[in-house]
């Protein structure tokens, strides 16, 4: 009977451990009590067949038990392979996702930067080519304002010498007096400076410097004076066609230039704006994937907090299954020495026990 005891009281010492372990299954009396009982039946002397199915029947509902518990740690276990697999899916799929929006925010930065620099540059052209056009402009009206001048002094030239010429023809056969002349000849020079032109100063010098008279008049001089302010007329009047025509020319070429310069300027403008739309829409990709990269890091950072979560998880029901099962294991192999002893017990004890019980 103390060899009973002693597993009895082992056998108390590992339901501790078992109630603690216990989360399957329905609400049983404590082993402790069951124990107790079994005890109570032997000291009682109670029939073999009745202690040794008490016995089995323990046995059989922690085998149960152990069978729930295998169900029960099967279902975590596939749950715990798919919760996981899910995890690491997720965490990779954030890195994919990580990785293409980093990619494109790298391309996006990329052009946003070399737009904005084109844009500077192009700013520049277009300050350097606005003044170019105004330098041009500037060139342009005053050499039109130098014509306008030549012109101007050309015509009012010309028109005193078509009176000079009136006057000289109103001298008959081209008598006159020196006096006449020389009225006729300053009128001249003042035409000729006014055409800007001392060309014919020279020449009046040497026809009056050879005045010889002819009959009381100075024919010579008049005929020489006279061809002196038609050739001048004509110098005057090729002149004029001869700036008129430089004139024409550079109007010509500045029209040219301008155009170029105009079209130049346009596609630069054109040019800007293309830049700064296209500044607008990195900078909208900038943030966009910005926005994507943050999202994924913290998907990823979630999803490693979950992984490490359920890792954890996991190893607590396998380290709670095993510590269960051997537990279980434990009492079975304590129940199996039990019956042992009880076996044991009931061949060594004598038919007719006396009343009251065996000895201690």
């Amino acid at each position: 009977m103390r060899v009973i005891s002693v597993f009895l009281i082992a056998m108390i010492g590992q339901s501790q451990l078992l109630e603690k372990y216990q989360i399957i299954g329905n609400p049983k009396p404590s082993l402790v009590s069951i124990l107790t009982e079994l005890q109570t039946q032997i000291k009682s002397g109670g029939a073999q067949t009745t202690t040794i199915a008490f016995l089995d029947n323990l046995k059989s509902t922690i085998d149960e038990e152990q069978i729930r518990h295998d169900q029960l740690y099967t279902q975590q276990r596939n749950q715990c392979s798919l919760e996981l697999e899910l995890r690491k899916k997720d965490i990779k799929d954030a890195e994919q996702v990580s990785s293409r929006a980093n990619e494109q925010l790298e391309n996006c930065s990329t052009s946003n930067n070399k737009a904005r620099s084109e844009l500077d540059n192009n700013l520049e052209s277009q300050k350097t080519t606005d003044s170019d056009i105004k330098i041009l402009k500037g060139i342009r009206d005053e050499a039109a304002r130098l014509f306008a001048n030549k012109k101007r002094d050309h015509l009012d030239a010309l028109t005193s010498l078509q009176q000079v010429l009136l006057t000289l023809d109103g001298f008959t056969g081209g008598d006159c007096s020196l006096a006449e002349l020389g009225k006729v000849a300053m009128t001249f020079i003042q035409t000729a400076v006014i055409a800007k032109n001392e060309e014919p100063l020279v020449d009046i010098s040497e026809i009056f410097a050879q005045v010889a008279t002819e009959n009381g008049g100075y024919r010579e001089v008049y005929e020489k004076l006279k061809q002196l302010i038609v050739n001048f007329e004509q110098t005057l009047q090729k002149n004029l066609q001869d700036y008129q025509d430089v004139e024409d020319l550079q109007i010509q070429e500045y029209d040219d230039r301008n155009i170029h310069l105009v079209e130049y300027f346009n596609n630069l403008k054109r040019t800007e704006q293309q830049l700064r739309d296209h500044i607008t829409a990195m900078s909208m990709c900038i943030n966009q994937q910005t926005a994507i990269v943050d999202t994924a890091r913290g998907k990823k950072v979630r999803n490693l907090q979950m992984l490490d979560s359920v890792d954890k998880m996991c190893k607590d029901f396998l380290m709670e299954y095993d510590k269960a099962s051997q537990v279980r294991k434990d009492q079975i192999d304590l129940i199996n020495q039990v019956k042992q002893s009880v076996y044991d017990f009931y061949s060594q004890k004598p038919q007719a026990a006396c009343p009251g019980g065996g000895s201690d």
